[in-house]
């Protein structure tokens, strides 16, 4: 007969693997998405071999039943434990008689501000001012310890840099499609919030470079992440500053690019009454603010170049994978590690980002929000010519 220790022990696992399995809101228990998805999990199949998420899991714990997968991995991460070790450079900076540091990610973008409650240090314009400064030179820039937060207060949060978006930013094209798990969980309040979901049963990452709603007319300025749910090891969040992106092309490379427009196709994912939507913008993209250059390409939205401008089918090709060898490069990124109650605010005119999707079958629940420019004239994508 098994031990009193061997019987806990294996409660324990149970408990452990029930929880990761459970849906992380009510509402997803009886969506019809959420649970035509978790047949996978019903028939002990593994995530899809192909995807992110399988790859790791096979590479982590290699099986062909699901269970057995999640019992190895599980496994695996059961004895982490929290800590902290090295050391970390920051800059210390006193604003508004506040203590800040910062800490920066990566030397060209990222920027960790410690040291400050977003609930109650941005009562003072000057806080607000130092930080949408910090936020333009640095393209990104992170808050930890933010748990307490309530989403009230993320939305007053964001409302300090900007016009509060939808949940894809501009109102002209609101996706309702039943084929986008991010939509399915709906905030009493606050209909401008994008909840993000995933656990054992339905796991979700957005596992590729992207800008935000780049198939809008007029893309949002901004996004926020705040980070209510993290795996212990995996499912960071890595940004790309595009200046570099554009910086590192070759100059007949920019000079070819400079004068073309690329179009930006929405997924199934992103309908409005079942219209895909689809828009139009300059390849190389003016920043409004600091008037510097951007690659306003990136390879999860964009599929070829306006047909106004007659490019050759090779030529395209090659100059979309000649971009695409830009995106993600480790001169041009910093990666994120999430904590519950982390924040993370980025620039979507000059930043890409993608999730590693990597943490499979651990939970990841994220809340996402997006802000619009006060000043209306700046939301379209344009681009001035600049002397080389």
């Amino acid at each position: 007969m098994p031990s009193i220790l061997a019987r806990l022990a294996t409660k324990a696992k149970e408990n452990q693997e029930a929880i990761v399995s459970q849906p992380q809101d009510p509402q997803l228990a009886t969506n019809p998405l959420y649970v035509r998805h978790s047949a996978r999990a019903k028939a002990d199949k593994p995530p899809i071999r192909s995807s992110p998420l399988g790859a790791v899991a096979q590479v982590r714990f290699p099986s062909g039943s699901r269970r057995e997968m999640v019992e190895g991995i599980l496994a695996q991460d059961r004895d982490l434990v929290a800590g902290s070790f090295g050391t970390v450079y920051y800059k210390p900076v006193t604003v508004c008689g506040i203590e800040l540091k910062l800490e920066p990610v990566q030397p060209s973008i990222g920027t960790v501000v410690h040291g400050i409650d977003l609930a109650t240090d941005l009562e003072d314009s000057e806080m607000v001012t130092f930080l949408r400064e910090l936020w333009l030179q640095r393209r990104v820039i992170m808050f930890r310890g933010q748990d307490h937060l309530t989403r009230e207060q993320m939305v007053t949060f964001a409302q300090r840099f900007g016009e509060l978006g939808a949940q894809f930013g501009e109102r002209e094209h609101m996706p309702n499609s039943p084929h986008d798990l991010n939509q399915q969980v709906k905030v009493d309040g606050i209909p401008n919030m994008l909840v993000l979901p995933s656990d054992e049963t339905v796991p979700n990452a957005a596992s590729g470079w992207h800008a935000d709603a780049t198939w809008q007319a007029r893309p949002p300025m901004a996004s926020i992440l705040m980070c209510r749910e993290a795996p212990p090891v995996g499912g960071d969040t890595c940004f790309c500053d595009c200046y570099g992106m554009w910086e590192g092309l070759p100059l007949e490379i920019k000079e070819r690019l400079e004068r073309l427009t690329a179009v930006h196709i929405g997924s199934v994912g992103h309908q409005m009454n079942g219209v895909t939507p689809v828009a139009v913008h300059p390849v190389a993209r003016t920043h409004p603010e600091t008037g510097r250059t951007t690659l306003y390409v990136q390879q999860g939205f964009v599929r070829r170049f306006a047909e106004e401008h007659g490019v050759p089918e090779d030529e395209e090709k090659a100059l979309l994978w000649r971009m695409k060898l830009q995106e993600g490069r480790p001169e041009y990124t910093c990666r994120f590690r999430w904590e519950p109650g982390s924040i993370a605010m980025w620039d979507n005119r000059c930043v890409l980002h993608t999730a590693s999707a990597d943490f499979w079958p651990h939970r990841r629940l994220m809340e996402r929000l997006t802000i619009l420019d006060y000043d209306e004239s700046r939301r379209t994508p344009y681009y001035a010519p600049v002397e080389y």
